[in-house]
């Protein structure tokens, strides 16, 4: 899973990557660095990570690096009645979840509607935005 244009975390703070600079670069790699060293930290919890079908699956290399178990990272297949939000909604009510990483397609509203609602589940929701997909 690599971060190139920005992602909020589940603190609600979005956060910027610079594009074109050298010091963008260095921040990017910092940004995906703390997405994957939380992601680590939440796999140690007995729940899944989920990542939504318009998200973008993890790398294996970078799972590995990171020391977060693979079998406990699950995509979700797309949903042939529901929207990418009401998919993480029922994700989170489930309560199987400590994660999720979904797209940046939803509006600001939404993602502060879902990231409310898994602080409510100790689900945090993380939303990345990536126009190539990187399958393992």
């Amino acid at each position: 899973m690599r971060l190139l244009n920005d992602f909020m975390n589940s603190s609600g703070a979005p956060h910027y990557v610079g594009r074109h600079t050298p010091k963008g670069a260095t921040r990017h790699c910092v940004m995906e660095s703390s997405l994957y060293d939380r992601l680590a930290q939440l796999s140690r919890l007995p729940q899944w990570i989920l990542v939504t079908s318009e998200s973008y699956r993890p790398d294996l290399r970078a799972l590995d690096s990171y020391k977060i178990p693979s079998h406990q990272v699950v995509q979700l297949r797309p949903s042939r009645t529901m929207d990418e939000y009401h998919v993480i909604r029922k994700a989170i009510l489930s309560g199987n979840a400590c994660a999720i990483v979904a797209s940046q397609q939803l509006t600001e509203q939404a993602q502060t509607r879902l990231i409310q609602l898994g602080q409510q589940y100790h689900c945090e929701v993380f939303f990345v935005a990536e126009s190539n997909r990187h399958y393992h």
